[in-house]
């Protein structure tokens, strides 16, 4: 066994110095070794694998603590109730159970016109689309509802000047002009471009 482990290590430090002797003048890549130098060291690493522990040097097993007992065993506590059944809280509902629920609910409160249903329409609705349903406009007057919604409407499709509900918006601060910013002057209207170019274009006065 040892003449043919000996033979295995001479063979690696052979390759190894072969390895090197081709490597002389290897690029180190910045790692301040050739490639044949930590070739050799990773060998050499290979070979001083091993377990430090000393042949015939027995373990030293520690016994495990032992358990811990409560100081009394009249009195024990009572055994925790299992969570997997109908009586818990959060145990689902079942359609059936569901429907039932809510037509119970609905004939409960069929002559009441403040009742709100809990339950709304599961198809999602258009992006500024309200409904009277909302309990913000079901306290206000006919004028106020037709400004509400205008309201809501313009703000969804422009956003809105004075806040930022979406982080995709951009800050409040960008959507001010600048102080030297001519926002008063609209500039020249479309119609007068137009007839001043069709009058360059014609070299005349034009009808229109």
């Amino acid at each position: 066994m040892r003449p043919m482990r000996f033979a295995l290590v001479a063979g690696m430090v052979s390759a190894a110095a072969i390895a090197v002797s081709g490597c002389v003048a290897s690029p180190t890549y910045g790692t301040d070794k050739t490639a044949g130098q930590q070739l050799v060291e990773d060998v050499s690493g290979i070979l001083a694998i091993g377990s430090t522990r000393k042949k015939g040097e027995q373990i030293a097993y520690k016994p495990r603590p032992d358990l811990v007992t409560p100081e009394t065993t009249a009195v024990l506590p009572e055994p925790q109730d299992d969570v997997t059944t109908a009586s818990n809280p959060a145990w689902p509902e079942s359609p059936e159970q569901r429907l039932a629920r809510i037509r119970a609910e609905a004939d409960e409160n069929r002559d009441s016109p403040f009742y709100r249903p809990t339950v709304v329409n599961d198809v999602a609705q258009r992006s500024g689309q309200v409904t009277y349903d909302d309990p913000v406009l079901a306290n206000m007057s006919d004028r106020e509802r037709f400004e509400e919604i205008r309201r809501r409407r313009i703000e969804a499709k422009r956003g809105s000047a004075t806040g930022r509900k979406y982080l995709s918006e951009p800050p409040v601060v960008y959507r001010q002009p600048a102080a030297t910013a001519p926002t008063d002057d609209l500039g020249e209207s479309e119609w007068k471009k137009e007839r001043k170019a069709r009058r360059e274009a014609g070299g005349g006065r034009s009808l229109f």
